[in-house]
């Protein structure tokens, strides 16, 4: 095999690794089951009405709809079976209805999307919910989910009244994937719930006694991204086993929590993963005092992460995870990152193609460089000119293992070889840290 063969192997090797963790042809997690409408043909809706009427239709020909343009709506409660509902690029659901000073017209006229009880098997991707922004009259979610084996994926909420994304009732057996939640309007004070700021975004579990058929909501949170505006409930559960992977919370509100847990009336558990709490006031908060219960949370291979409480189990399923030191930049690439940034064609193909999120690192603007992207058993790493101080090199494989680490002062201008023999063929990411600044560039060997 010649030598442009071998490297276009390799970088075909990388996107694919990449590739798969950003676009993920089928759900893992909790809502590993689910399979929508299939491979059924799609069916385009442009207006509200052609939405509702395919979203209530259980015809095999409006199994998969896909989403064109903006599309104002009102509150839609249905049940779903066996559907998919894709966004093409720049979809949007939209609820822009508020009446400020009118607490009951204001709920009334709230939310955009309810999943009944005795849904099952529904996929929703690449689309944008848009509240009027949060207003605390006990109004309703921008989606709420009350069914089963469910994957809702690549997804972004915005300003929802209530909340942005909840999960009640029967609900059961979900993964959210790749989902932003935000707040990109001011809230509201002044409802007749009591809070002047309800910027509080998914809340699983009405109260100490909601719970589905086994008692707890069984729920897979994997690379989402809690963004600016975002107050509290990132998410809050009661009744809960959460698997919480790959997550990155920065929100620019002061004081914000992220996970709160109340045990309820069957207790709930939490274990964090491989996640990154960039800017958040508080990592968890204890709701046991209100909700009763016991609960139990785990911080494994976190950034900035908290205390463990209680015992928690390790969920059991195969899941593909990212090193938590590559988690920020992946996940708030405007093109690549979490929201609905998925390619999706006319005809509802879903392409990771136009993803190039993973190969591009080491750019001629970098100071910091590698040689060469492709290596044998050498790494050089050259540092230009202005950048010196105390070096601390860690070498990750896309298992998250760490598989090098070296700190040594670096001088401007230097280049530092490090001896790659003993790693096995494969894509690695090189974490340096340098003058309070850190630096992720991949290579293969």
């Amino acid at each position: 095999m010649s030598k442009k063969l071998i490297i276009a192997f390799f970088f075909l090797t990388m996107i694919k690794a990449f590739g798969q963790n950003y676009y993920m042809p089928a759900p893992e997690g909790f809502g590993a089951t689910a399979t929508g409408g299939g491979n059924a043909t799609p069916v385009t809706v442009s207006t509200y009405t052609t939405f509702k009427n395919a979203l209530q239709s259980t015809s095999a020909a409006n199994a998969v709809i896909l989403v064109s343009g903006t599309i104002d709506c009102i509150y839609t409660s249905v049940t779903l079976n066996n559907k998919t509902i894709i966004g093409l690029p720049g979809a949007r659901l939209r609820n822009l209805q508020i009446t400020v000073g009118n607490s009951t017209t204001s709920a009334a006229n709230s939310g955009i999307l309810n999943i009944k009880p005795g849904s099952n098997n529904v996929i929703i991707r690449n689309l944008i919910f848009e509240g009027p922004g949060a207003y605390d009259v006990d109004g309703r979610d921008n989606l709420t989910n009350e069914g089963t084996n469910v994957w809702v994926d690549h997804c972004e909420f915005q300003d929802g009244i209530d909340g942005n994304f909840d999960n009640k009732g029967l609900a059961d057996n979900v993964t959210i994937s790749w989902c932003k939640f935000t707040y990109l309007k001011a809230a509201v004070a002044g409802g007749s719930g009591g809070s002047n700021d309800h910027r509080f975004s998914n809340l699983i579990g009405s109260d100490q006694n909601d719970a589905p058929a086994d008692g707890h909501y069984s729920i897979t949170f994997k690379n989402c991204y809690w963004a600016n505006g975002c107050k509290e409930r990132m998410p809050r559960a009661r009744n809960a086993e959460l698997h919480i992977l790959n997550c990155y919370y920065s929100t620019n509100v002061s004081g914000a929590r992220a996970i709160g847990l109340g045990g309820g009336a069957n207790n709930s558990t939490c274990y964090v993963e491989k996640t990154h709490f960039a800017s958040i006031g508080s990592v968890y908060t204890s709701y046991v005092s209100s909700d009763g219960g016991t609960v139990g949370i785990k911080f494994t291979n976190c950034l900035s992460g908290g205390s463990n409480v209680g015992t928690v189990p390790t969920p059991t399923y195969t899941i593909t995870a990212m090193p938590v030191n590559e988690v920020s930049a992946f996940l708030t690439d405007a093109t690549c990152g979490a929201g609905a940034t998925l390619q999706v064609t006319s005809g509802g193909v879903i392409s990771p193609t136009n993803c190039t999120l993973g190969i591009n690192e080491n750019v001629s603007d970098t100071k910091i460089k590698i040689s060469s992207n492709l290596i044998d058993d050498t790494l050089k790493i050259h540092f230009l000119n202005n950048i010196a101080g105390e070096g601390k090199i860690d070498i990750y494989s896309m298992s998250g293992q760490k598989v090098f680490n070296f700190s040594k002062y670096i001088s401007s201008d230097e280049t530092v070889e490090f001896n790659m023999e003993s790693l096995q063929k494969g894509v690695y990411i090189c974490k340096i840290e340098i003058d309070n600044k850190t630096t992720n560039l991949k290579f293969v060997k």
